[in-house]
């Protein structure tokens, strides 16, 4: 098995989760396109990695979350806003097992049973979670949400800058008020 040293979140990427090699430690299951692989870090060292490629971090990203969405439980996150790229979890993010589904990803779902979903995939991928539908989907639609609200919040009003007629005069001078200014 080809074992990736690092990976960056992109486009592509369907989902992620926790997985234990041949040897016993935790890496990252990854299937981006039609392709899947495993990847030498955890899952939450994955998105910390590529959240700091991105000027942000895993922590960062939740406590943002949290602004927008309130005080809710297993937040999703905003990866990449410019290329849409949202992830949300099924489990606590300490949890070794816990998916990352990317939002843009998820088709449509489908109950098999008391709490069994299948998810429908981009690239024909489907994947079978030990979670009741009706879960997994507030946790879609707290993606949604969040990608919304920050989507909105990202396109604030455009602000001019106009010169004034009249500049200021600033001198630096000695003491606690060191600014004098004069217009």
């Amino acid at each position: 098995m080809n074992l990736l040293r690092d990976y960056k979140i992109n486009q592509e990427t369907v989902l992620l989760t926790g997985e234990y090699n041949e040897n016993g430690k935790l890496c990252t299951r990854i299937i981006e396109g039609e392709e899947t692989f495993l990847v030498d870090m955890k899952p939450i060292d994955v998105i910390n990695s590529t959240m700091l490629t991105l000027g942000s971090d895993f922590n960062a990203g939740r406590k943002s979350s949290r602004e927008i969405l309130g005080d809710i439980y297993m937040c999703p996150i905003k990866i990449n806003c410019n290329l849409g790229i949202w992830l949300f979890p099924t489990k606590s993010y300490n949890d070794e097992f816990c998916i990352w589904f990317s939002l843009t990803h998820v088709k449509k779902t489908k109950s098999l049973g008391i709490r069994k979903t299948e998810v429908y995939l981009s690239f024909n991928h489907t994947f079978v979670i030990n979670m009741k539908e009706s879960k997994f989907n507030q946790r879609k639609q707290a993606a949604k949400e969040l990608r919304d609200e920050m989507t909105k919040n990202s396109q604030g009003m455009m602000t001019f800058y106009i010169e004034p007629k009249k500049g200021l005069s600033i001198r630096e001078g000695e003491g606690i008020n060191r600014y004098r200014i004069r217009k």
